[in-house]
C-alpha cells in the first residue's frame, strides 16, 4: 500500500500518511460533491476549515478538495470531512438558460465560483429557454443532464477530477473490469421494484395555439399495463414544442421508464479506477447477471486494506 496524504495548513504543506488511522472516499452520480472522511493522530498539526487536502493511492489521483469540518476526541484523534469543488455549487441563484448546453452552463458556473475547468464534453443539445429561479447551480446542471438524456438518449455526468470540473459522457467511462462471483466481489444485495421511476404509459400534452385546445400524445405498453397495472407519467410541454417533438419525447420516455428498477449493492476488493458513472461487467450466477453495469455510488475504504461498496444501476 502506497498512500500519499497532503494537507495544507497556513501555507505549509504536511505529509501525514503515516498518521492516518482511517480514510473513506464517497462519490455519487450527479448527486453533489464527492467526500473524503479521514482521521489522524497528531499533537502538533491542527488542521483548519478551508485547508487543502490531496490524497493519492498507489500512484492514482483520488481526491483534491477542501476541509469543511473537523473535530477531535480525548485520544487526540482528529476527524476531518473534506469535499471537492462542487460543494461550492450548492449555492442558490437565479440563472437564465438561453442557447445553452450542459457544458456551456457548467463553464458559466465555474466562472462564477472561480473553479478550475477540466474536460467539458460538448453535449450538442440546446436546452429549452428558461429562467431558473431560487435553485442551486447543481440542481440546474442536473436538470439539464436529465433533459438532455430524455431528448437525446445520451447520458452525462458532472464531477470533480482531482481539482478540475468535468462533464463526461458515460460511454467514455467504461472500464475493462469484471466484478462478481469469481472476481473481486465478496457480498451483494439485489432488489427489483416498480415503486419508483417506473411508467408504462407516457402522456405528453402540448398547447395548440391554432385550435386553442390541448393536443395529447400517448405512448404505452399494453403488455406491461396488463402485467403491472397502469402507471402513468404526465408532462405538459411548452407551447414552442411541435407534434413530432412531443411524440418523440413520449416514445423516448417509454423506453427509459418501462422496466423494473433493479438495485444491486456489491462489496468488493478495491479498484482506484471505480467512480460514480464508471461502468464495469457484472457477473453473478444466482441472479442471472451477466452484463455491463453503471456505478450509481461508491465508497472506498483505504485503511487497513482497500475495499469498496458499490450501488449500481441494472
Amino acid at each position: 500500500m502506497n498512500m500519499e496524504f497532503l494537507v495544507e495548513v497556513n501555507g505549509q504543506i504536511y505529509e501525514i500518511s503515516e498518521l492516518v488511522k482511517s480514510a473513506s472516499y464517497t462519490d455519487k452520480l450527479n448527486d453533489g460533491c464527492s467526500k473524503l472522511e479521514f482521521s489522524y493522530i497528531d499533537d502538533d498539526l491542527r488542521i483548519q476549515n478551508g485547508s487543502v487536502v490531496r490524497f493519492r493511492y498507489n500512484g492514482a489521483n483520488i481526491f483534491y478538495g477542501y476541509v469543511f469540518k473537523h473535530g477531535q476526541n480525548k485520544q487526540k484523534e482528529i476527524a476531518v470531512n473534506a469535499y471537492d469543488q462542487l460543494r461550492y455549487c450548492k449555492a442558490k441563484d437565479t440563472i437564465v438558460v438561453k442557447n445553452d448546453t450542459i457544458d456551456t452552463l457548467v463553464r458559466k458556473m465555474c466562472n462564477y465560483f472561480g473553479l478550475r475547468v477540466g474536460t467539458l464534453t460538448n453535449t450538442g443539445y440546446k436546452l429549452p429557454v428558461s429562467v431558473q429561479d431560487d435553485k442551486t447551480w447543481l440542481d440546474i446542471i442536473y436538470n439539464a443532464i436529465s433533459d438532455t438524456l430524455m431528448n437525446t438518449g445520451k447520458w452525462y455526468c458532472l464531477r470533480d477530477e482531482f481539482g478540475s470540473i468535468a462533464v463526461r459522457d458515460l460511454e467514455e467511462l467504461q472500464l475493462d473490469l469484471v466484478l462478481g462471483d469469481e472476481s473481486f466481489a465478496y457480498d451483494y444485495e439485489h432488489e427489483k421494484s416498480i415503486d419508483d421511476d417506473f411508467y408504462n404509459q407516457i402522456k405528453i400534452v402540448t398547447d395548440n395555439e391554432k385550435t386553442g385546445k390541448r393536443d395529447v400524445y400517448i405512448a404505452k405498453d399494453s403488455n406491461s399495463i396488463e402485467k403491472y397495472g397502469l402507471l402513468q407519467y404526465f408532462e405538459v410541454l411548452d407551447k414552442n414544442a411541435n407534434p413530432s417533438q412531443a411524440k418523440s419525447k413520449a416514445d423516448t420516455l417509454l423506453k427509459l421508464y418501462n422496466r423494473e428498477v433493479e438495485t444491486l449493492e456489491l462489496k468488493c476488493l478495491g479498484d482506484v479506477r471505480v467512480r460514480a458513472g464508471s461502468s464495469f461487467y457484472g457477473q453473478i450466477e444466482d441472479i442471472g447477471l451477466n452484463k455491463r453495469l453503471i456505478v450509481k455510488s461508491v465508497t472506498h475504504e483505504f485503511v487497513p486494506v482497500h475495499t469498496m461498496s458499490l450501488e449500481v444501476m441494472l
